[in-house]
């Protein structure tokens, strides 16, 4: 007998199939898990043949699984009678799956309801060991040949979308299968409703009607989502029914728009009057969606402005430009709504400022001597504070005398600066002051000062008039009394000089000698540490006597010390 190589592996597949029915398992990992997504609907008293897709969902790559056995929990293995197609897979890697094919049967005493159908696998991993596996399928037993076995919802616009949430204006897709799992032909009608959640109301309904036969068939509805639906969420419910019952499925969905954001920030919070200010708007958008942006500006109850921009959306963020009105001043409101049509889809709101000048309102002139003091009162017509910058100059004979500038923060209302400055008698001199801020000119103020000549001393005049008078009354002229005075001031000096001088006390220095002699410090007496210093005595030699006389030496006599 010749044995071929297929018929050798096939006889090797039953020898493993056969150990693992009958080796008992070893592994301590049992119980591992397969999962199915499909429910098994069979009817009462009839027969069912059909498939589910298994997953691996065991950590464990399986040579081969094999099928040894099923229960059902609630129900009686008398009643129910489940065959597989084929018993065993092979190369079943984790997370792969697997079509499960079945023929089901169920008793008509079984009381329609739901069951849960547990199937028994051992499988080989790839290492040898052997594992117990459970697969759990919810078994329903209906009485109801017409069974709503699925439904799904996806939108027309974007069908590789992942969530079925359509925005408004695009098309909401329905598909349903229905089965019959009876043997015989059965009509059915179905219906479609959209409710929303919000208010309870039906904002979209259509049915139809059939005859399906033994099998499946696929019904699909398409729900136009009007513009007219609020954003919010909506039941979108199928129904199925026959002679013998009625089948339902539903599903929630998120209705939107599609532009979730819009928003604006200013280039700056406040703008002097006519500068520029710019407003960034910001447009979140989850379509494509051609737009129209309408801009409002207003001071009070007045209109500014008022454009209308066609904006045309991209799935995204997008950032518009858009300059505002700076011509009057105080809180401008701006509202801006973007608009499909007539639908408003996003709005926003806000305000800004616009500064007035500052002004300057006079310059008081105020004169001590030859120094003028400028008092220069500033107004801020605003309600906040506002930096700007004082510059002056002033010139005489086009000579500039004084060039400055002085920054300030003008509170709102009047603000008094004060200067001051020397200026040159008897002179024209010319001002000018210059308030700035952001670089513009808020305003200028200029003028002319004269400076009056210097005063001449009135002490001299006075007594010279006074003198004048007088010698008049008594009959003398001017020039003879200057000459008189004049002699009687030199002699009064003379005597006071020659009573000074003719003082002879220790130390005292004339005041002629004071004003002839530069006047010096005297120098310390020098004093012995040991006191009072006294010059020793020369000695007197008498051996003189005993010399010759050639050798005899003179006797020494004192000298008088001459009076200084």
């Amino acid at each position: 007998m010749v044995i071929t190589m297929r018929s050798f592996g096939f006889l090797t597949l039953i020898l493993v199939v056969t150990a693992l029915f009958s080796i008992p398992q070893v592994s301590a990992s049992d119980n591992l898990l397969l999962t199915t997504r499909d429910v098994v609907t069979v009817l009462s008293g009839e027969q069912l043949v059909d498939s589910i897709e298994v997953i691996n969902e065991a950590p464990l790559n399986f040579t081969v699984v094999v099928y040894t056995g099923y229960t059902v929990e609630g129900l009686s293995d008398t009643l129910m009678n489940f065959t597989p197609g084929y018993t065993f897979f092979r190369n079943w890697r984790a997370g792969e799956s697997q079509t499960f094919s079945f023929n089901v049967s169920v008793s008509s005493n079984v009381t329609p309801g739901f069951y849960t159908l547990v199937l028994r696998f051992r499988g080989m991993a790839e290492d040898g060991s052997l594992h117990d596996l459970i697969l759990r399928v919810p078994l329903r037993v209906s009485d109801n040949p017409v069974v709503l076995k699925s439904l799904d919802l996806s939108v027309l616009q974007r069908p590789s979308s992942p969530s079925p949430n359509p925005f408004n204006g695009e098309t909401l897709v329905l598909r349903a299968v229905i089965s019959n799992i009876g043997n015989t032909p059965t009509g059915f009608v179905y219906w479609v409703n959209v409710t929303s959640l919000a208010t309870g109301d039906v904002v979209y309904s259509t049915h139809g009607n059939s005859v399906i036969s033994p099998g499946e068939v696929k019904i699909e509805a398409r729900i136009p989502v009007g513009w007219d639906w609020e954003p919010g969420e909506y039941n979108v419910s199928f129904f199925v029914s026959s002679l013998r019952g009625s089948e339902s499925l539903w599903r929630i969905v998120h209705v939107s728009t599609g532009v979730n954001y819009i928003n604006v920030s200013m280039s700056r919070e406040s703008v002097p009057l006519g500068g520029d200010i710019k407003a960034y708007i910001t447009v979140l958008s989850e379509r494509k969606l051609d737009t129209n942006l309408t801009v409002s500006v207003w001071s009070e109850e007045t209109l500014l402005m008022s454009r209308t921009l066609p904006v045309s959306l991209q799935p995204g963020t997008q950032v518009l430009e858009l300059g505002f009105p700076t011509n009057v001043s105080g809180e401008l409101r701006f509202v801006m709504k973007l608009n499909y049509g007539e639908i408003l889809l996003a709005q926003a709101n806000g305000t800004y400022r616009v500064l007035g000048y500052p002004v300057i309102e006079s310059i008081k002139q105020e004169f001590n001597g030859s120094i003028l003091r400028l008092n220069i009162i500033l107004t801020n017509p605003n309600d906040v504070p506002m930096k700007a910058r004082l510059i002056y100059n002033m010139s005489s004979a086009e000579v500039l005398l004084y060039s400055d500038s002085k920054d300030m923060l003008l509170k709102p209302g009047t603000t008094v600066k004060t200067f001051e400055f020397q200026l040159p008698w008897n002179s024209t001199v010319e001002y000018s002051f210059v308030l700035v801020g952001e670089g513009k000119t808020f305003d200028t103020e200029s003028g002319v000062v004269n400076v009056p000549p210097k005063p001449v001393s009135t002490e001299s005049t006075s007594s010279l008039s006074t003198t004048s008078s007088a010698s008049g009354e008594e009959g003398y002229g001017s020039r003879e009394y200057l000459i008189i005075l004049s002699i009687v001031v030199i002699v009064a000096i003379l005597l006071v000089g020659i009573i000074l001088g003719s003082k002879e006390e220790k130390g005292y220095v004339s005041p002629w000698e004071r004003a002839r002699k530069p006047r010096t410090r005297p120098k310390p007496k020098r004093r012995s540490p040991l006191g009072r210093f006294k010059r020793p005595k020369l000695p007197k030699f008498i051996e003189n006597r005993e010399l010759p006389r050639r050798f005899k030496r003179k006797p020494v006599t004192k000298v008088k010390k001459k009076k200084s």
